[in-house]
């Protein structure tokens, strides 16, 4: 992937060094934070429900829809900010192009109209279509390499530590700002 920046070229020019850096910068630390967020999150939530544990644990298969509901539920980046492009009206209130426009995605993960039970992590839900790594330009790069590592996180954890719990809830810590994560998950499990 660094080899495509540094050679890459825009309309048969190199991509600028700026740029280049600047992509590679993103590549680098586009999921330092938020991975081992999605993580915790995962981890939290799986030692507070054991039959979703040993669902994973005995039906691997069902790790992909495990893996999109928990970025469905628990999105890393809490919210999408960006400008309206158009002139709109969204429930008798007037957006003018141009305007800032702040969208909550758990919310609209959890929307009733769009998901069955949508409180529910189901993991074998049929539609998992959520807008954890924004849709459109603004898309996340690195979703399927986020996709893809939790579900490595999942089969690898659980092959090594399938039963765990939490041992103090009340030391159970989080942190906001850009990334919303479980700064401090205090798990504890049997030798």
């Amino acid at each position: 992937m660094l080899s495509g920046i540094a050679n890459g070229k825009i309309d048969g020019d190199l991509v600028p060094m700026d740029t280049a850096v600047n992509l590679a910068s993103t590549v680098f630390l586009g999921g330092l934070d938020t991975l081992p967020s999605n993580i915790g999150w995962t981890l939290r939530y799986l030692a507070d429900h054991p039959a979703q544990r040993r669902q994973i644990i005995e039906d691997p298969a069902c790790i992909p829809v495990a893996v999109e509901e928990f970025f469905r539920m628990f999105p890393s980046v809490a919210r999408n900010e960006g400008r309206a492009t158009k002139d709109v009206e969204f429930h008798g209130t007037k957006i003018r192009k141009g305007d800032r426009v702040v969208t909550m995605l758990f919310l609209a993960n959890t929307d009733s109209a769009v998901f069955e039970d949508p409180l529910t992590l189901d993991f074998n839900r049929k539609l998992t279509k959520h807008l954890s790594f924004s849709p459109g330009s603004h898309r996340c790069l690195g979703s399927h390499l986020a996709r893809h590592e939790l579900a490595v996180a999942l089969e690898e954890w659980h092959a090594a530590i399938p039963d765990y719990r939490i041992a103090d809830p009340d030391k159970v810590g989080f942190s906001g700002g850009g990334v919303y994560a479980t700064s401090i998950l205090p798990l504890e499990w049997d030798a």
